[in-house]
């Protein structure tokens, strides 16, 4: 989770990196790369620079490869999770001072992919891949001609599909007529059913393997009907949760309020650890215990102090600084980033956006 914000944060400020023609540098080198391969590169493409015509381009390339090379020369070995560098000159305004860029980072997770680029802009792609959460929680809401679906990572909900599918109401009339009109809305639901199936597949089965869980909602018996008619693939079906959550909308209100549910069906998930821990911050608060505390000034007095067993705080806080992410590394603390979009995220909001669950 630390290493994860940490990330976040750095290629937040690399990305806000502006520069001009070739005076960005990236290099990122996967774990299963030679360093002796990856210095013999850098020098070859030290000595090409002689062939840039670009005086400035030269000399701002030249400059940041020879103090990648200068870093690589001190290395033993690549990290086991490979690193990345990030090294340029941004020009100042107005003739100003330029500005030398120079970021070394070790991901938290292994680099894939060796990559070399000069340009305007850092190459951070692979990156802010790893500040994600890899797993996912698809929730599909279903009415009658109706389909929701939104994508649950971590604590984030993202609309991904609201659409309408034509189906006839319901007749009155009585006799023959009847019977062959509901026959026909009969068969345009389960085109309906098929039609979501089939969405399902294109949207999930590319990457699976990400996929944790489907979670059902909306109007229960549509749910269930479209789960034994809507022909979904046996890989998806698996995936299936068991309980249906019903619904008062089926759009993006309604994803919301799934999503308050699915935490407590699925319970390996984050909103669900984040519930926890809150629930437990407010019981022990409730109890007038010592044993939680909260505000700025109060948390970071017991943090520096090495109290801090849970720290909580919101992830648009200002306090969530590299002084803070500091002090939680060095006292072991777990940090948990809560959503702005949860119900515990809005509820921390009101105490001042930090509070902690202390050792003692």
């Amino acid at each position: 989770m630390l290493d994860r914000y940490q990330l976040k944060r750095k290629i937040a400020e690399l990305k806000a990196f502006k520069g001009r023609q070739s005076s960005f540098t990236t290099l990122t080198v996967p774990p299963n790369k030679a360093l002796a391969d990856v210095i013999g590169f850098v020098r070859a493409e030290l000595a090409g620079c002689e062939n840039i015509k670009s005086r400035v381009n030269r000399r701002n390339v030249a400059d940041n490869l020879t103090a990648i090379l200068s870093e690589l020369t001190k290395m033993k070995s690549v990290p086991e999770n490979g690193i990345a560098f990030f090294y340029g000159i941004q020009e100042g305004e107005g003739g100003g001072t330029n500005k030398e860029i120079r970021e070394i980072l070790v991901p938290p997770a292994p680099i894939t992919q060796f990559v070399y680029i000069c340009g305007r802009e850092f190459a951070v792609e692979e990156l802010e891949g790893m500040t994600q959460p890899k797993s996912l929680i698809v929730i599909v809401l279903i009415e009658g001609g109706k389909v929701t679906i939104g994508y649950l990572r971590g604590k984030h909900m993202e609309l991904v599909r609201d659409e309408d599918y034509y189906i006839i109401g319901k007749t009155r009339a009585g006799g023959q007529s009847a019977r062959r009109y509901e026959h026909i809305r009969d068969g345009l639901m389960l085109d309906f059913f098929k039609h979501v199936g089939r969405m399902l597949g294109e949207l999930l089965l590319p990457n699976i393997q990400n996929v944790d869980a489907i979670v059902l909602g909306g109007n229960t018996i549509r749910a269930q009907e479209f789960l034994e008619k809507g022909d979904l693939d046996y890989r998806l079906r698996l995936k299936v949760a068991e309980t249906i959550i019903p619904v008062s909308q089926v759009d993006e209100i309604g994803l919301y309020e799934a999503m308050k549910e699915a935490s407590r069906i699925l319970k390996e998930t984050e909103i669900y650890a984040e519930r926890q821990a809150w629930d437990a911050f407010l019981e022990n608060l409730m109890k007038g215990s010592s044993a939680v505390t909260y505000g700025r000034r109060e948390v970071m007095e017991a943090l520096k102090a090495g109290r801090v067993q849970s720290l909580m705080i919101t992830e648009d806080s200002p306090d969530l600084s590299d002084e803070l992410l500091q002090e939680v590394s060095n006292f072991g603390t777990e940090l948990m980033v809560f959503s702005s979009q949860t119900e515990s995220g809005s509820q921390l909001k009101g105490f001042g956006g930090i509070a902690a669950i202390l050792r003692w």
